[in-house]
Protein backbone atom coordinates (compact mmCIF):
# COMPACT_ATOMS: atom_id res chain seq x y z
CA UNK A 1 0.00 0.00 0.00
CA UNK A 2 3.13 2.58 1.16
CA UNK A 3 4.78 1.52 -2.48
CA UNK A 4 1.52 2.17 -4.19
CA UNK A 5 0.99 5.80 -2.30
CA UNK A 6 4.60 6.36 -3.47
CA UNK A 7 4.11 5.54 -6.78
CA UNK A 8 0.88 7.56 -7.10
CA UNK A 9 2.59 10.60 -5.73
CA UNK A 10 5.55 10.30 -8.16
CA UNK A 11 3.03 10.09 -10.82
CA UNK A 12 1.08 13.12 -9.86
CA UNK A 13 4.28 14.88 -9.38
CA UNK A 14 5.36 14.05 -12.87
CA UNK A 15 2.21 15.47 -14.25
CA UNK A 16 1.98 18.30 -12.05
CA UNK A 17 5.62 19.18 -13.79
CA UNK A 18 4.62 18.31 -17.84
CA UNK A 19 1.71 20.78 -16.90
CA UNK A 20 3.03 23.57 -15.93
CA UNK A 21 5.87 23.07 -18.78
CA UNK A 22 2.77 23.21 -21.29
CA UNK A 23 1.40 26.44 -20.29
CA UNK A 24 4.74 28.52 -19.94
CA UNK A 25 3.89 31.06 -22.59
CA UNK A 26 5.52 30.68 -25.96
CA UNK A 27 8.56 32.40 -27.30
CA UNK A 28 7.19 35.96 -28.10
CA UNK A 29 9.20 37.30 -31.62
CA UNK A 30 7.46 40.57 -31.05
CA UNK A 31 9.66 41.27 -27.92
CA UNK A 32 12.70 40.41 -29.22
CA UNK A 33 14.63 43.09 -27.99
CA UNK A 34 13.30 45.78 -25.48
CA UNK A 35 11.82 49.02 -25.81
CA UNK A 36 13.87 51.07 -23.89
CA UNK A 37 17.78 50.51 -22.55
CA UNK A 38 17.46 50.52 -18.76
CA UNK A 39 21.13 51.96 -18.94
CA UNK A 40 22.42 55.21 -20.28
CA UNK A 41 25.76 56.73 -21.09
CA UNK A 42 26.88 60.46 -19.62
CA UNK A 43 27.03 62.99 -22.48
CA UNK A 44 28.38 65.97 -20.59
CA UNK A 45 31.53 66.61 -19.66
CA UNK A 46 31.08 66.70 -16.02
CA UNK A 47 27.37 65.18 -14.66
CA UNK A 48 26.06 65.78 -10.88
CA UNK A 49 24.17 63.15 -9.42
CA UNK A 50 21.93 65.07 -6.74
CA UNK A 51 19.94 63.65 -3.84
CA UNK A 52 16.95 65.65 -4.87
CA UNK A 53 15.20 67.32 -8.51
CA UNK A 54 17.25 70.01 -7.96
CA UNK A 55 20.51 72.02 -8.89
CA UNK A 56 20.90 73.59 -5.73
CA UNK A 57 20.34 70.04 -4.00
CA UNK A 58 23.57 68.27 -2.51
CA UNK A 59 25.97 66.43 -5.12
CA UNK A 60 25.94 62.61 -3.89
CA UNK A 61 28.05 61.40 -7.26
CA UNK A 62 30.29 63.10 -10.23
CA UNK A 63 29.59 60.85 -13.30
CA UNK A 64 32.35 61.90 -16.16
CA UNK A 65 31.57 61.96 -19.80
CA UNK A 66 31.19 58.05 -20.90
CA UNK A 67 29.86 56.67 -17.43
CA UNK A 68 27.56 54.07 -17.69
CA UNK A 69 24.50 54.80 -15.50
CA UNK A 70 21.23 52.40 -14.61
CA UNK A 71 18.44 54.75 -15.55
CA UNK A 72 15.19 54.22 -13.05
CA UNK A 73 13.00 56.60 -15.06
CA UNK A 74 12.53 57.88 -17.97
CA UNK A 75 10.56 60.75 -19.35
CA UNK A 76 10.85 63.63 -17.34
CA UNK A 77 13.10 66.82 -16.55
CA UNK A 78 15.01 65.29 -14.13
CA UNK A 79 15.04 61.34 -14.04
CA UNK A 80 16.42 58.61 -11.11
CA UNK A 81 19.62 57.17 -12.07
CA UNK A 82 22.12 54.75 -10.13
CA UNK A 83 25.58 55.14 -10.54
CA UNK A 84 28.11 52.69 -8.72
CA UNK A 85 26.10 52.05 -6.43
CA UNK A 86 24.72 55.75 -5.46
CA UNK A 87 21.27 55.92 -6.60
CA UNK A 88 20.07 59.41 -7.05
CA UNK A 89 18.78 62.60 -9.82
CA UNK A 90 19.87 63.91 -12.70
CA UNK A 91 18.92 65.76 -15.87
CA UNK A 92 17.74 63.12 -18.34
CA UNK A 93 18.91 65.18 -21.42
CA UNK A 94 22.51 64.51 -20.30
CA UNK A 95 22.18 60.97 -20.83
CA UNK A 96 22.16 59.26 -23.69
CA UNK A 97 19.86 55.69 -24.33
CA UNK A 98 19.43 53.29 -26.94
CA UNK A 99 16.38 55.04 -28.96
CA UNK A 100 17.03 58.52 -27.71
CA UNK A 101 17.75 60.16 -23.96
CA UNK A 102 16.92 59.75 -20.20
CA UNK A 103 14.42 62.06 -20.89
CA UNK A 104 12.82 61.34 -24.16
CA UNK A 105 13.49 57.90 -24.66
CA UNK A 106 12.09 57.67 -28.24
CA UNK A 107 13.31 60.71 -29.88
CA UNK A 108 16.01 59.05 -32.15
CA UNK A 109 12.88 56.94 -33.43
CA UNK A 110 12.48 57.88 -37.40
CA UNK A 111 9.76 56.70 -39.65
CA UNK A 112 10.66 54.81 -42.26
CA UNK A 113 9.34 53.08 -45.79
CA UNK A 114 10.39 49.74 -46.86
CA UNK A 115 11.70 50.67 -50.23
CA UNK A 116 12.63 47.00 -51.51
CA UNK A 117 9.98 44.53 -53.08
CA UNK A 118 10.28 42.39 -49.95
CA UNK A 119 11.96 42.66 -46.59
CA UNK A 120 12.74 40.18 -44.28
CA UNK A 121 12.76 41.42 -40.52
CA UNK A 122 15.59 39.34 -38.59
CA UNK A 123 16.19 38.46 -34.91
CA UNK A 124 19.65 39.32 -34.98
CA UNK A 125 22.57 41.50 -37.65
CA UNK A 126 22.67 38.39 -40.13
CA UNK A 127 21.01 37.16 -43.23
CA UNK A 128 21.48 33.59 -41.31
CA UNK A 129 19.35 34.51 -38.71
CA UNK A 130 15.88 33.66 -38.22
CA UNK A 131 13.20 35.46 -40.58
CA UNK A 132 10.62 37.04 -37.56
CA UNK A 133 8.20 38.35 -40.40
CA UNK A 134 8.80 39.35 -43.67
CA UNK A 135 7.33 42.86 -45.25
CA UNK A 136 6.47 44.46 -48.84
CA UNK A 137 7.40 47.55 -50.39
CA UNK A 138 5.79 50.27 -49.16
CA UNK A 139 5.33 48.92 -45.86
CA UNK A 140 5.72 51.80 -42.91
CA UNK A 141 7.96 51.27 -39.78
CA UNK A 142 9.96 52.58 -37.33
CA UNK A 143 14.01 53.23 -37.40
CA UNK A 144 14.77 52.71 -33.83
CA UNK A 145 18.45 52.57 -34.42
CA UNK A 146 20.11 54.06 -37.98
CA UNK A 147 23.30 54.94 -39.37
CA UNK A 148 24.70 51.42 -39.59
CA UNK A 149 24.67 48.60 -41.89
CA UNK A 150 22.20 46.77 -39.77
CA UNK A 151 19.16 48.91 -38.24
CA UNK A 152 16.56 47.66 -35.53
CA UNK A 153 13.16 48.40 -36.84
CA UNK A 154 9.66 47.84 -35.12
CA UNK A 155 6.54 47.27 -37.99
CA UNK A 156 3.21 45.67 -36.89
CA UNK A 157 4.48 44.89 -33.31
CA UNK A 158 7.54 42.72 -34.45
CA UNK A 159 11.49 44.53 -33.05
CA UNK A 160 14.13 43.02 -35.00
CA UNK A 161 17.12 43.85 -37.52
CA UNK A 162 16.94 44.67 -41.63
CA UNK A 163 20.31 45.81 -43.58
CA UNK A 164 19.40 49.89 -43.20
CA UNK A 165 19.59 50.49 -47.30
CA UNK A 166 16.61 49.21 -47.89
CA UNK A 167 14.64 51.60 -45.35
CA UNK A 168 13.72 55.13 -46.84
CA UNK A 169 13.76 58.07 -44.55
CA UNK A 170 11.53 61.07 -44.86
CA UNK A 171 14.45 63.38 -46.22
CA UNK A 172 15.30 61.26 -49.01
CA UNK A 173 18.04 59.16 -47.06
CA UNK A 174 18.03 55.43 -45.39
CA UNK A 175 18.34 54.30 -42.54
CA UNK A 176 21.63 53.23 -43.04
CA UNK A 177 22.38 57.10 -43.87
CA UNK A 178 20.01 59.13 -42.32
CA UNK A 179 21.89 62.49 -44.36
CA UNK A 180 20.02 62.99 -47.52
CA UNK A 181 22.28 64.58 -50.38
CA UNK A 182 21.19 67.66 -49.75
CA UNK A 183 21.94 67.91 -45.97
CA UNK A 184 25.46 66.35 -47.21
CA UNK A 185 25.77 69.41 -49.97
CA UNK A 186 25.83 71.91 -46.73
CA UNK A 187 27.63 70.00 -44.24
CA UNK A 188 30.68 70.07 -47.00
CA UNK A 189 29.61 73.87 -47.49
CA UNK A 190 30.66 74.88 -44.08
CA UNK A 191 33.70 73.58 -43.68
CA UNK A 192 34.57 76.62 -46.14
CA UNK A 193 33.30 79.08 -44.00
CA UNK A 194 35.54 81.95 -42.92
CA UNK A 195 37.06 81.38 -46.44
CA UNK A 196 37.97 84.40 -48.57
CA UNK A 197 36.18 85.93 -51.42
CA UNK A 198 37.29 86.70 -54.57
CA UNK A 199 35.54 87.76 -57.89
CA UNK A 200 36.03 85.64 -60.97
CA UNK A 201 37.08 82.75 -58.36
CA UNK A 202 36.18 79.20 -57.45
CA UNK A 203 38.64 77.93 -54.93
CA UNK A 204 37.04 77.06 -51.90
CA UNK A 205 40.11 77.91 -49.50
CA UNK A 206 41.79 80.63 -51.64
CA UNK A 207 38.78 82.72 -52.87
CA UNK A 208 35.26 82.15 -54.46
CA UNK A 209 32.49 84.18 -56.11
CA UNK A 210 28.90 83.57 -55.29
CA UNK A 211 27.78 80.81 -58.34
CA UNK A 212 31.99 79.48 -57.74
CA UNK A 213 31.18 78.71 -54.52
CA UNK A 214 27.81 76.75 -55.23
CA UNK A 215 29.70 75.45 -58.62
CA UNK A 216 32.45 73.98 -56.38
CA UNK A 217 30.87 72.71 -53.58
CA UNK A 218 28.30 70.51 -56.22
CA UNK A 219 31.48 69.57 -58.27
CA UNK A 220 32.51 67.59 -55.30
CA UNK A 221 29.49 65.64 -55.34
CA UNK A 222 29.93 64.88 -59.09
CA UNK A 223 27.27 67.59 -60.60
CA UNK A 224 28.93 70.27 -63.53
CA UNK A 225 27.11 73.83 -62.45
CA UNK A 226 27.78 76.96 -64.27
CA UNK A 227 29.70 79.31 -62.75
CA UNK A 228 27.29 82.12 -63.37
CA UNK A 229 24.66 83.34 -60.98
CA UNK A 230 21.90 84.01 -63.97
CA UNK A 231 22.68 80.91 -65.62
CA UNK A 232 22.08 78.98 -61.96
CA UNK A 233 18.16 80.05 -62.11
CA UNK A 234 17.85 77.25 -64.71
CA UNK A 235 19.89 74.36 -63.53
CA UNK A 236 18.20 71.47 -61.07
CA UNK A 237 14.08 71.85 -61.01
CA UNK A 238 12.11 74.78 -59.34
CA UNK A 239 11.08 74.55 -55.94
CA UNK A 240 7.48 76.51 -54.78
CA UNK A 241 8.85 79.15 -52.24
CA UNK A 242 11.24 79.16 -49.20
CA UNK A 243 8.70 77.30 -46.94
CA UNK A 244 9.81 74.53 -49.43
CA UNK A 245 13.03 74.83 -49.77
CA UNK A 246 15.66 72.02 -48.29
CA UNK A 247 19.29 72.15 -47.54
CA UNK A 248 21.42 71.94 -50.70
CA UNK A 249 18.54 74.20 -52.35
CA UNK A 250 20.23 77.11 -54.20
CA UNK A 251 18.47 80.44 -53.50
CA UNK A 252 18.84 82.75 -56.94
CA UNK A 253 18.45 86.25 -56.11
CA UNK A 254 19.35 89.15 -58.29
CA UNK A 255 23.46 88.74 -59.21
CA UNK A 256 23.85 86.56 -56.39
CA UNK A 257 23.06 82.83 -55.43
CA UNK A 258 23.62 81.02 -51.81
CA UNK A 259 23.14 77.32 -50.58
CA UNK A 260 20.10 76.75 -48.42
CA UNK A 261 21.10 74.97 -44.87
CA UNK A 262 17.47 74.93 -43.40
CA UNK A 263 15.47 77.28 -40.68
CA UNK A 264 15.75 80.14 -42.77
CA UNK A 265 19.75 80.29 -42.97
CA UNK A 266 22.04 79.97 -46.01
CA UNK A 267 25.17 79.84 -46.14
CA UNK A 268 27.64 81.87 -49.08
CA UNK A 269 30.30 83.69 -50.51
CA UNK A 270 28.99 87.19 -49.29
CA UNK A 271 31.38 89.64 -50.45
CA UNK A 272 35.09 90.90 -50.07
CA UNK A 273 34.70 91.65 -46.36
CA UNK A 274 32.80 89.21 -45.13
CA UNK A 275 34.03 85.94 -47.38
CA UNK A 276 32.48 82.86 -47.05
CA UNK A 277 29.80 83.13 -44.02
CA UNK A 278 26.47 82.10 -42.73
CA UNK A 279 23.80 84.24 -43.19
CA UNK A 280 20.89 83.86 -40.79
CA UNK A 281 17.96 85.32 -43.47
CA UNK A 282 17.74 83.53 -46.44
CA UNK A 283 15.04 86.67 -47.22
CA UNK A 284 17.57 89.35 -46.77
CA UNK A 285 16.54 90.44 -50.60
CA UNK A 286 14.27 89.36 -52.98
CA UNK A 287 14.42 85.59 -54.24
CA UNK A 288 13.95 85.19 -57.68
CA UNK A 289 14.03 81.14 -57.83
CA UNK A 290 14.74 78.50 -55.63
CA UNK A 291 16.32 75.46 -57.33
CA UNK A 292 17.23 71.62 -56.41
CA UNK A 293 19.37 69.35 -57.49
CA UNK A 294 19.02 66.49 -56.16
CA UNK A 295 15.44 65.25 -55.66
Amino acid sequence: MLKTLKRLGVSFFIAVFILNIAMLPAADHSLSQVEASTTGKVMANKLHIRNKKSTSSKCIKLARKGTTVEVLSTGKKWVKVSVNGKVGYTQGKYISTTYGTASKPYSNVIDGTVSSDTLKIRASKSTASETLLTVKKGTKVKVMTSNSKWVQVKVNGVIGYVQGKNIATANGGTASNTSSKGESVIDYALRFVGNPYRWGGSSLTHGTDCSGFVMSVYRHFGKSLPHSSYALRSVGRRVNGLSNAKPGDIICYSGHVALYIGNGKIVHASNPKDGIKISSNANYRHIITIRRIFN
